[in-house]
């Protein structure tokens, strides 16, 4: 989120629907990124449509905005594509490998990649725990920190 986009709410309504065609799982639906105490010129709010397909260990996800993008003047059909796995390690642990892209659509000094590589344990009942790796080539100066 660009550093015009300040707030102290955002509240994220959201419907879709999953199902599976063979071994292949589908997920469509619609998202809405509101935030309330929006102030800037050019609304905050964002509506975005998705679709993902997954298949073994692997998700692949895309998400077009149909609506500005979180501020940005004239950033209708912005994308975002993401590829994420899930692996069974055994004894209680996982590994999950994630990259993606996100377009800014006539705002492109805003678009980058970002990546992780997160650990998982999980230690049972109910509770687990987590380490990641998280980078993007985002331009940090043009980002809220």
């Amino acid at each position: 989120m660009h550093k015009g986009t300040k707030g102290n709410v955002e509240l994220d309504l959201y419907g879709g629907y999953k199902g599976a065609v063979g071994d292949v799982a589908y997920d469509v639906g619609f998202l809405r990124y509101e935030y309330p105490s929006n102030k800037l010129a050019v609304s905050a709010n964002t509506n975005e449509v998705y679709g993902a397909v997954t298949m073994g260990p692997a998700t692949l996800k895309y998400s077009h905005a149909v609506s500005n993008l979180f501020g940005f003047a004239d950033s209708k059909n912005s994308y975002y594509v993401d590829l994420s796995a899930s692996f069974d390690l055994g004894e209680g642990f996982s590994l999950v490998p994630h990259v993606g892209y996100q377009s800014v659509k006539n705002n492109s000094a805003f678009s980058y990649t970002d990546y992780s590589l997160t650990l998982g344990k999980d230690l049972g009942n109910g509770l687990s725990a987590t380490a990641a790796l998280v980078g993007t080539d985002a331009d940090k100066a043009l980002y809220i920190t």
